[in-house]
């Protein structure tokens, strides 16, 4: 009887081993062929679900950022929390702790890393912008209305500081950073975070 699964269960499979694969083989060494191999599909099948390797890349990075992006839409929208407990919720979810890295999150960071994956990362970056700039401004409109944030263009604003923070860490590459520099980086952000909203730095301190 032939195996039929639900399409999301199928992508999942695909993608699971897919990044077997690439820890296995590296991402160039790695071909459609060897995916379809390791998760026993037509070739029909594959391009049913994604148009091609690089696709299968973009979508695996897109997994991985949902569960961050979940987070912060509901520090983002959530009622009882301050602009300011907001921001430190923001900064908290959004730092990669040693602790947390995996294999997997390491040979990934690796793959899109790769010359031949920047266009593709660019177009990720931007559509990951474009969702944390809506949930930042949110915090800023809220921050003025409690008049602990002074800022003219909330909305501009939320897109230059979200542009800055996403593209910079994907340009730090975090996952190699070693701890002090990180943390340079990132007393730097949050100076440039309380000048940007006309407050002091340290009430961004838990």
């Amino acid at each position: 009887m032939r195996d039929v699964k639900e399409p999301e269960v199928r992508r999942a499979e695909i993608m699971e081993a897919a990044l077997l694969l690439f820890m296995e083989k590296g991402y160039m060494n790695t071909t459609t062929q060897d995916i379809i191999d390791k998760v026993k599909i037509s070739r029909g099948l594959l391009y049913y679900h994604f148009k091609n390797k690089e696709d299968i890349l973009y979508c695996m990075v897109e997994r991985y950022s949902e569960p961050l992006l979940r987070n912060l839409s509901a520090i983002s929208y959530d009622k009882d929390k301050s602009a300011i407990e907001k921001i430190r919720s923001f900064l908290e979810v959004t730092l990669i702790s040693t602790d947390t890295i995996t294999n997997e999150m390491v040979e990934l960071q690796k793959t899109v890393d790769l010359e031949q994956n920047r266009y593709m990362m660019d177009k990720f970056s931007h559509n990951f912008i474009r969702k944390v700039t809506a949930y930042f401004t949110y915090i800023i409109e809220q921050g003025v209305s409690e008049k602990v944030f002074y800022v003219e263009y909330p909305s501009e604003t939320a897109y230059f500081l979200m542009t800055g923070y996403v593209f910079a860490s994907n340009d730090m590459n975090a996952l190699y950073l070693d701890e002090e520099k990180a943390n340079g980086y990132f007393i730097a952000f949050k100076t440039l975070l309380a000048r940007a909203l006309g407050t002091d730095p340290s009430i961004f301190n838990s």
